[in-house]
């Protein structure tokens, strides 16, 4: 599987991102993943209007990408139906979103509670 890795954290937190980042990575060698991209982002999780979840999309349009793997459900966006909008998105293109901290699978069939992929455990 080829993964990507998105990291946002609101406020200006260098170390609150980096962490984000490590434990996707953990998780996405855990589970064999392949990470083919990561973006990292200080902002808003209002809108969608961001330049690492622009390069996101763009990556998974372009068909490059098989999920997309973020710390929390949240990062993605605080309002439900923006958030539903990108999970949208995301299905259209094939593409799953992996919250690893909620344990929530996204895919064509909605979403999943999630307990272990490959023996890759959630690092909290």
């Amino acid at each position: 599987m080829r993964a990507f890795l998105y990291c946002r954290v609101a406020h200006d937190d260098s170390f609150a991102l980096e962490h984000q980042r490590f434990l996707l990575q953990i998780y996405a060698k855990k589970a064999g993943y392949t990470i083919i991209g990561a973006a990292d982002e200080y902002g808003s999780g209002l809108t969608l209007d961001r330049p690492a979840l622009q390069k996101v999309t763009e990556a998974v349009a372009a068909g490059r990408v098989d999920v997309v793997l973020v710390h929390s459900l949240n990062r993605i966006g605080r309002e439900w139906g923006m958030t539903q909008s990108y999970i949208d998105l995301l299905t259209r293109h094939k593409v799953k979103l992996l919250c690893i901290r909620d344990r929530l699978l996204f895919d064509e069939n909605g979403a999943a509670p999630i307990l272990t992929i490959k023996n890759a455990e959630c690092p909290l």
